[in-house]
């Protein structure tokens, strides 16, 4: 009472008091209609304790059998409250004339349904029409039936409930109709939907907003554009809701010009305050890019709404506002709203893009400290962010402490799996999923395919292959564009190729992966076909298609084409990337023309790691070791960091110009002081490094030393300087080991009969014939081409197809002449044994 005395009011009681007056009224009640009066009060779970006093009272007084309308609104009360078992049993208890009415029925009918007891709900409405009483439905009853059975997906019982609303007169109650139209609608059955709505007599708002709506989750635009008019047009002006459903959908397709009219007409019809309209205005400026009119909204929408700071941060992140996210974050949590699930997941995406591993913890602690709700969105977008932060063991204790999984989850954690390189662990997510009953859907199918691919595991991405067939998810594009991808990495280009074709959509991913595809397989000149193609369907080009196109043409090599497609970047749109140009440096350096590769590098305004090492790769490929060395260090006194494709290249220089000694240091310097771990490629090329300077015993020890087994590129290298230095005894060693590796490989089956035969070892040669002959391995014939006037020419040994092969042969022998003249002298070691028809192979000695 302290405040009292110092002149202040006590705050009011109003909770004890009409507790202690409820009490004492129903204890007072002495006739059915007071407690009935009482009983109405009712309408909420915390009412449950009143509504029990006055349900003991009723039993004590004897008031129930004598009064239905008091046992109805019981029902009624215990079903506002969730408590279904206690309604059933005052339901059972009644007497026939109270069960004859609809209303005892309706409260269960719609309990059930609210609840998402939809089974149940049906069934009472089944049992509603072989009572004894027969009750007849109303207007009440049938909209939660129709309700329920679409829920259920039983749309041929939703039928017969049609029929029976027109049997029974209800057939154009607008609650009948409405319930009706969305039925059919979600169902896929526009038809149907809109001759329930055409056959209505009234149509308010809501159903004018439900046909709209349904038309819209079936794809039919027009149609619901088209409604809209005639809903104007027959003066039903549009509400908060028919608002929100087209601004949502010009948001989902970028269409500013008619959110900007809707945005007119919510300002005519003073909509634009409610809380919907404004917050999807918000996100439609924000998904068509107009950040500056959302940020212009924002300020003039109070803050109090979850919703409105969720839109507004998902629209930042959206536009790559990623700073202003987390300021956004900031100042929400300085206010009266709290963060939600939602919040956070449009949140988390920003902090894996801006690489901030420390801020997605942060906010994953908040989210600890907070008690927020773990979803499995938010769950997946926690998982995410780990994974492509590198951080696989936190992602996995996310996974493990999970309430739940679902689809969501785990194919996020195969998409993560599979990002840092755990393909198996990918595959054992994915069987998980099946062994626990969860169906995959498209985005589990796209996510492990590349899996399969890294494993080159064919089999498996046939069986995956036919799980989306069976499926139908082969209409999806990043599905098929995966499958693609799949069947190219396993070398199935003509399966890749055939899906390709058949695609009816083919977005520039599809063709950027099909072009990149041939370009990596040995096909450059598919791959360039294709470039052209897409051209001319007007396909737009990216970086990614110039990059793969100019691989191609470096892979020919075809200079000319080269050059045309630089000047496509030169006059289109991506003239600034960096990728494409990095491409371009690669390419002109593989067509041997290093000064257009360094004017390409030079003219560029910004360079990247990518850029350095194109060039340094490009000069060390023209075994200029002392250029390379250059580049490299002017890019760290630029600020880069070399990376392992740096050290491949100059290493590789290092063993085209015979800087042994530099090339031992280059790789210390890359492990010791760059602290990278070296690949198999630095192996290989280290091994090539020691075999063409004739250290054939350091290239063998240097193997021995490797700390995982040698693949076939570094026993190769040492083949083939087997054969320069003539080594046959450490030729047998390594042809064995790519005999197991690589059996398919014609070409190590000649290189080693070759050197066989050059040590006059013939018994060796018809060994390494008739291992061929078991392996039913066939030689594929070597072919070289030179560019004439922009203009390519193939050739392969023997050949005479072409039509100036007199020419040709007849000036090669004089050149011959003259080489032999200056003192050159023929290498029969060059000649191959392993030709089909050694008659046939041209005599260099002419």
């Amino acid at each position: 009472m302290r405040l009292a005395r110092r002149g202040l009011k006590l705050p009011p009681q109003p909770c004890l008091y009409s507790t202690f007056s409820t009490s004492a009224a129903v204890a007072n009640a002495t006739s059915a209609d007071r407690l009935l009066a009482l009983l109405r009060g009712c309408v909420s779970a915390s009412h449950l304790p009143l509504g029990l006093q006055i349900h003991a009272r009723a039993v004590a007084a004897g008031a129930l059998a004598s009064h239905p309308a008091l046992q109805t609104r019981l029902i009624g009360m215990y079903v506002l409250a969730r408590r279904f078992r206690d309604a059933v049993a005052v339901f059972s208890a009644l007497p026939r004339a109270a069960a004859a009415s609809a209303l005892p029925w309706n409260w269960l009918i719609r309990g059930f349904t609210a609840d998402g007891q939809h089974r149940l709900a049906v069934l009472f409405y089944l049992k509603m029409w072989s009572h004894p009483a027969a009750p007849r439905p109303d207007g009440h009853t049938l909209p939660y039936v129709v309700k329920s059975c679409a829920a259920l997906g039983a749309i041929a019982l939703g039928r017969l409930v049609h029929r029976t609303a027109w049997g029974i007169g209800l057939g154009r109650d607008v609650y009948v109709g409405s319930a009706l139209i969305k039925m059919y609608a979600d169902a896929g059955l526009l038809r149907d939907a809109r001759e329930v709505f055409d056959g209505m007599a009234e149509r308010d708002c809501v159903l004018w907003n439900v046909m709209m709506d349904g038309c819209i989750k079936a794809g039919d635009v027009d149609g619901a554009v088209r409604l809209f008019r005639n809903m104007r047009a027959s003066g039903c002006e549009p509400n908060f809701a028919t608002l929100a459903c087209f601004l949502s959908l010009s948001a989902a397709e970028a269409d500013l010009l008619s959110g900007v009219q809707l945005h007119s007409l919510a300002v005519k019809c003073g909509l634009e305050p409610e809380v919907a309209v404004a917050n999807t205005l918000l996100s439609m400026y924000a998904k068509c890019q107009c950040l500056d009119d959302a940020w212009r909204l924002f300020d003039l929408m109070p803050r109090d709404d979850l919703v409105t700071w969720n839109g507004m941060i998902s629209g930042c992140v959206q536009n790559g506002l990623l700073d202003e996210a987390l300021e956004l974050f900031r100042d929400m949590q300085r206010s009266v709203v709290r963060p939600d699930s939602v919040t956070l997941v449009s949140l988390l995406p920003a902090l894996t893009d801006l690489n901030g591993f420390k801020q997605g913890k942060e906010v994953h602690g908040y989210i600890v400290r907070n008690c927020v709700h773990t979803d499995v969105f938010l769950v997946s977008a926690l998982v995410d962010i780990y994974f492509k932060c590198r951080d696989v063991k936190m992602a996995q204790n996310v996974y493990d402490v999970a309430r739940a999984i679902d689809v969501v989850i785990g194919s996020t954690m195969i998409s993560g799996y599979v990002l840092n390189g755990m393909s198996e662990e990918a595959l054992q997510m994915f069987r998980y999923l099946l062994e626990q009953g969860i169906k995959p859907n498209a985005v589990t199918v796209a996510s492990i395919l590349p899996a399969c691919a890294s494993m080159a595991a064919m089999d498996l991405g046939q069986e995956i292959h036919g799980y989306v067939l069976r499926n139908s998810y082969e209409g999806k594009c990043y599905v098929e564009s995966a499958l693609m991808d799949m069947y190219a990495k396993c070398g199935r280009l003509d399966l890749s190729h055939y899906i390709f074709s058949k695609m009816a959509v083919k977005d520039e991913v599809t063709w950027n992966s099909m072009i990149s595809s041939f370009a990596q397989n040995g096909e450059p000149e598919e791959a360039l076909d294709l470039f052209r193609q897409m051209s001319m369907e007007g396909i737009k080009y990216n970086s990614v298609t110039i990059s793969s196109a100019l691989s191609a043409c470096a892979s020919l090599p075809a200079i000319y084409y080269g050059r045309e497609i630089h000047g496509v970047i030169i006059k289109g749109p991506i003239s600034a990337d960096i990728f494409a140009e990095s491409a371009l440096i690669d390419m002109y350096g593989k067509c041997g023309n290093l000064d257009l590769a360094l004017r390409v590098f030079e003219s560029m305004p910004d360079k990247n790691e990518v850029s350095w090492n194109s060039i340094i790769a490009a000069y060390g490929a023209h075994g200029l070791f002392k250029e390379s060395v250059s580049l490299l260090h002017r890019m760290q006194e630029e600020g880069f960091k070399p990376d392992y494709v740096t050290f491949l290249a100059l290493i590789s220089a290092c063993a085209h110009s015979g800087q042994v000694e530099e090339g031992v240091r280059l790789f210390k310097c890359m492990t010791k002081e760059c602290q990278i771990a070296p690949r198999m490629e630095h192996f290989a090329c280290m091994v090539d490094l020691y075999s063409r300077s004739g250290k054939l015993d350091k290239a063998i020890k240097f193997i021995g030393d490797m700390p995982f087994k040698p693949d076939a590129g570094i026993w190769g290298a040492l083949l083939h300087a087997c054969r320069v230095h003539r080594n046959v005894e450490l030729a047998d060693i390594a042809s064995q080991e790519l005999f197991k590796l690589d059996p398919g490989n014609s070409g190590y089956y000649v290189l080693m009969s070759n050197i066989n035969a050059v040590a006059g070892r013939w018994d060796g040669v018809s060994k390494v014939r008739r291992l061929m002959k078991d392996n039913k391995v066939q030689k594929i014939p070597g072919y070289s081409w030179v560019d004439v006037n922009n203009s390519s020419h193939l050739f392969v040994a023997a050949d005479k197809s072409h039509p100036d092969s007199e020419d040709i042969y007849t000036s090669l022998r004089s050149l011959l002449q003259e080489l032999r003249e200056e003192g050159y002298v023929p290498r029969p070691d060059l000649c191959h044994p392993m030709h089909p028809d050694n008659r046939t192979q041209f005599d260099v000695s002419l």
